[in-house]
């Protein structure tokens, strides 16, 4: 009968079902008590039993381009239309801090004479001091085989030492502190430089007196480092281009170029719509919740702002580095745009750290460049283009000559007929 047929096909459906419900329920049963009985749901459970049975979910804040409250302001924001200087005061007060800035870029060199500084092997436990640099731009350099490489020009403008502070002092004094004074290098000094002169009236009186404490100018921008005991920089002391070596890694950090609000495409590269059959809609990203809960899931990628955010580019061979004009030729890019201020320090790779260098840091106690003697080639020059700078030697330099005829090259041109066409010898 077709009724008992399909009663019996119903039954033998059931039971599979219930089959199927129960082996899954018991799937699931072991898989509960595994993951319970794992050491890492106990800990989580001895974590909610200590804090009462509550937890709290951390997600990322949104990125804001204004600084902190509970800062103190740094600029001194007062119309000078309303204070009502003379001329005469004007030049007055140039001329005060003018003569203050030459005191303290005196006090500044004293400061380096007196560091105790050597070449030594540094050991890959220590963390040397860095640099504040500016980005002046992008300039490509040939090596002797006719290679291009393309390199940043970053140039280190007046660095000074303006605060060292110990871990312990940094560790009371700040949250940034409790994270980073004592971590799993050892403790670790906070080394404040300071990069730029600036004129004091501009910033309030909070923000020079730190300037005053370390003898040094009022300084535009300030970086921080974390700096071992054993290399440790005096108070005031200046920092040279030549704190780094030609051949040596180093990593940079920076902001990255701000471009505002931009779309999905352009901020994360999606497809877009369609081109065809399409209306008002071809850089529109699409759907964003149509899966699930109909909202937008938190991290979901969507236009807004892009760039400004700090990052890092490790493993930055150094090629040239010109001292009077203390400026560093790094291979490849760095992030920020031109003009932006960056963090320059040793790079901390096994590959590629420093395994000898100056320790602290470079003074002129060490200075060993010599002149090198004027050559015939290098005759053409002015010798105002010439500078002091030492080179990679991979790099072409262009006061040397790149065609070198010998004895042998002239002999041969000389001896050839050149009324003669050259003829190809037929080989018998």
């Amino acid at each position: 009968m077709p009724g008992s047929k399909n009663k019996s096909r119903g039954t033998l459906r059931r039971k599979i079902s219930e089959k199927c419900k129960f082996s899954l329920f018991e799937m699931f049963r072991s898989l509960v008590t595994s993951v319970t009985n794992s050491p890492a749901c106990e800990f989580a459970g001895r974590i909610l039993s200590a804090n009462g049975g509550h937890i709290t979910q951390h997600r990322g804040r949104r990125r804001t381009l204004t600084p902190v409250p509970w800062l103190p302001p740094v600029n001194e924001h007062v119309p000078k239309s309303s204070v009502g200087i003379s001329k005469v005061t004007k030049t007055l007060l140039e001329t005060v801090i003018e003569k203050e800035n030459q005191v303290a870029s005196t006090f500044a060199n004293q400061a380096s004479h007196q560091a105790a500084t050597s070449i030594a092997d540094i050991p890959a436990s220590s963390r040397r001091v860095g640099l504040v640099v500016r980005k002046i731009g992008m300039l490509p350099q040939w090596t002797k085989e006719g290679g291009r490489i393309l390199c940043t020009i970053l140039e280190v403008d007046e660095n000074h030492v303006v605060g060292v502070t110990s871990p312990d002092s940094w560790y009371k004094a700040s949250a940034i502190g409790k994270r980073k004074a004592f971590n799993r290098h050892g403790p670790m000094w906070k080394v404040t430089v300071g990069a730029t002169n600036e004129d004091p009236t501009n910033y309030t009186s909070a923000y020079r007196k730190k300037f005053t404490r370390a003898g040094v100018p009022v300084k535009e921008t300030l970086g921080c480092f974390l700096v071992t005991e054993d290399a440790l920089p005096l108070l005031g002391q200046p920092l040279d281009a030549r704190h780094f070596e030609v051949g040596q890694y180093v990593t940079a950090t920076g902001k990255t170029i701000d471009w505002g609000f931009q779309g999905g495409m352009h901020r994360w590269g999606m497809r877009g719509q369609p081109t065809r059959r399409t209306t008002k809609s071809h850089r529109r990203i699409g759907s964003v919740g149509s899966v699930g809960d109909a909202r937008i899931w938190p991290g979901k990628r969507m236009p807004g702002h892009m760039g400004y955010e700090w990052r890092t580019v490790s493993g930055l061979e150094i090629v040239r580095i010109n001292i009077d004009k203390q400026v560093i030729y790094v291979k490849g890019s760095v992030p920020g745009d031109m003009g932006e201020k960056l963090l320059l320090k040793d790079c901390l790779q096994e590959e590629k750290r420093l395994k000898s260098g100056p320790m602290p840091t470079w003074t002129p106690s060490l200075e060993t460049i010599e002149e090198e003697p004027e050559s015939p080639e290098e005759g053409v020059v002015p010798k105002n283009l010439l500078f002091k700078e030492t080179f990679s030697p991979k790099l072409f330099r262009f006061t040397s000559p790149s065609i070198v005829y010998t004895d042998a090259d002239a002999k041969k041109a000389a001896g050839r007929d050149k009324t003669k066409a050259k003829i190809a010898k037929v080989k018998k």
